[in-house]
């Protein structure tokens, strides 16, 4: 027998306790692995049923945690961009242009119509065709509405009547819509919830090539016909229309999923939809009607107004107790405040990028010199921060996970203070003008995509478009009622300031006081008769016009100032916007089909 010497029983003994360890040790690493595992099953579940929390389907995509970039899928996904540019650039060209359309078509007393009518579609249509997206899918009703579009703009730009050219931008504004929130909300879906942020600037980015559209337009208008800008419109839709027919076969989390088209019938909210478009329609034209082509005491107004606001209280009554599938989903609000806040920074935002879209070309134009590449150049810098501002902002979201309240309230205090700060302009001031509009523009930017972008983050997957159209019509009344309230000050300032700056200005160099009523009527009223006034020459009348450039600056200055509790009121609801960290996942809610 051979006898193990003490010191060598002390080392086997500590080689066993050793392995013992080291056994142990692997036991636990395996055993925090199965559980790391199980735990990321858990969450997958608990963000899919988060997502969707519609009835499972056997046809469901599976859960996916990154786009797969095949050609078809990228193709699909710049054509959702090029969408969304051609549903902005239609109002863009009219905005731009009106005047010169007024003049060929008629009706220069009502031109603001045109805008208005296409607003009045997009903000009524919106809703109940995003409601239909997230439950029927999104193909079909995209090319429906490119199609509409398209008619809109063959309608407006060979329109000879003024009643033509609303039809046609009512056509115009419906198809858009469609084409908006498909671009929104179908990239959304295609792309990790915590990168929709980068992916959505893209989409804005997009829009780069059209930012000079004032330039355009005036360009255009001045030197070929504006009918032009509309054939531009019609070219661009057509040609991304077509490439979405081809390559856009979206597989998203719709609520009707294997459902027979009859029981998908049935499930339709008809009388939500009623309800929600006949009161926004007739809210919106009252609002556009009232202080404008009508009194606001008229019957007129009053009528549209309390009947449009008793059918908005009855769909939000109908949609909360009665509806068993509401166009406004419940779970879209569910457990946070994010999404609601999110609507109410938009409004606030639609107030001030309306008034960016309908008072800046204003004021280059009265203010300032009218030559029409003057006033191009003018609002390029306003244009190109607007975009650049949705760009980074956007982006930012994804970039600083968590941050999205300071996000947007650096955009509000911007979009506010420099807004309001507009009202320093005076026709001596075109760099400082040029320089506030600049930066507003920037602010409107970093507040009006980003809100969306914030609500569609934290919406349940089957209700993505849905989330989208009620932001593109809370911004829409958001700026109707913003317009009507600015268009209000703007002209009860300026109706009694005109005549008597033009009077001032053009008796200080020469005229005589006894021709000063007369002229003033006639340079208001029939420029072709100012040669008939005694005392009229080339000095007086470049000081009426210099009188006009001041009384149109001391009247537009009140837009801007009422523009400041506007914004304060967004800054209030930014400090009560809840954190979206916890939504910001890997999860990829929609691909397309190869």
């Amino acid at each position: 027998m051979s006898v193990v010497p003490p010191e060598n029983t002390d080392r086997l003994e500590h080689e066993r306790q050793h392995d013992a360890e080291l056994r142990h040790d692997k036991e636990m690493m395996e055993h925090r692995e199965h559980a790391h595992i199980e735990d990321e099953k858990t969450q997958v579940k608990d963000e899919l049923a988060a997502a969707s929390p519609s009835e499972p389907s056997s046809d469901t995509p599976e859960y996916q945690t990154k786009t797969v970039w095949t050609l078809r899928t990228f193709v699909a996904t710049v054509s959702l961009s090029g969408l969304y540019v051609g549903s902005q650039i239609p109002l863009y060209f009219v905005g731009g242009s009106l005047t010169f359309i007024a003049a060929d078509i008629g009706g220069a007393e009502a031109s603001a119509w045109l805008s208005v009518s296409y607003a009045l579609a997009l903000s009524a249509v919106a809703p109940f065709c995003g409601y239909l997206q997230d439950l029927v899918g999104r193909r079909n009703i995209t090319l429906g509405g490119g199609v509409a579009l398209m008619m809109g703009c063959i309608i407006l730009a060979t329109a000879h009547t003024f009643g033509q050219g609303v039809v046609g931008m009512s056509f115009a504004g419906a198809g858009a819509a469609i084409g908006e929130l498909t671009a929104l909300a179908g990239t959304s879906e295609l792309v990790p919830v915590n990168k929709r942020g980068i992916y959505l600037a893209l989409v804005t980015l997009f829009v780069l090539p059209f930012t000079p559209y004032l330039l355009y337009a005036q360009l255009l208008s001045t030197y070929h016909t504006w009918r032009w800008g509309i054939w531009i419109c019609l070219i661009w839709n057509g040609l991304w229309w077509v490439i979405i027919l081809v390559v856009y076969f979206p597989e998203s989390q719709i609520r009707a999923k294997g459902q027979a088209a009859t029981a998908i019938l049935k499930r339709i909210d008809y009388i939500g939809g009623v309800l929600s478009i006949m009161g926004l329609t007739l809210i919106l034209v009252a609002l556009q009607a009232g202080g404008y082509s009508h009194p606001w005491r008229s019957g007129y107004v009053l009528a549209q107004l309390v009947i449009g606001v008793f059918l908005l209280a009855a769909f939000v009554i109908w949609e909360w107790k009665y509806s068993k599938d509401p166009m406004v989903p419940h779970e879209m609000f569910a457990g946070q405040r994010i999404v609601a806040m999110a609507y109410g920074i938009a409004f606030i935002a639609g107030m001030n990028f309306y008034a960016m879209l309908n008072f800046f070309p204003l004021v280059f134009s009265t203010v300032f010199d009218p030559d029409p590449v003057k006033v191009g150049l003018r609002g390029l810098a306003p244009g190109l921060s607007t975009t650049f501002g949705a760009v980074i902002a956007n982006a930012a979201l994804s970039w600083f996970k968590g941050h999205n309240r300071e996000l947007l309230l650096a955009g509000c205090l911007i979009m506010t203070a420099f807004g309001g700060s507009f009202a320093a302009v005076t026709p001596d001031r075109e760099g400082l003008a040029i320089g506030l509009g600049t930066l507003t523009g920037f602010g409107v930017g970093a507040v009006l995509v980003p809100a969306a972008t914030v609500a569609v983050t934290v919406t349940p997957d089957t209700s993505i478009a849905t989330c989208v159209a009620l932001s593109l019509t809370i911004r829409a009344v958001g700026g109707s009622i913003g317009y009507a309230i600015y268009y209000n000050v703007f002209i009860n300032k300026l109706t009694p300031k005109l005549p008597i700056y033009i009077g001032q200005y053009a008796v200080a160099a020469g005229l005589p006081l006894s021709s000063a009523e007369q002229f003033v009527g006639a340079y208001l009223l029939a420029p072709a008769n100012l040669t008939a006034v005694p005392g009229v020459n080339a000095q007086v009348l470049d000081a009426a016009a210099v009188g006009s450039r001041w009384a149109y600056a001391e009247s537009l200055k009140y837009v801007w100032l009422s523009s400041i509790s506007f914004g304060c009121c967004a800054i209030i609801a930014c400090l009560f916007i809840g954190n979206i960290g916890k939504f910001m996942t890997n999860r990829v809610a929609a691909r397309i089909r190869e």
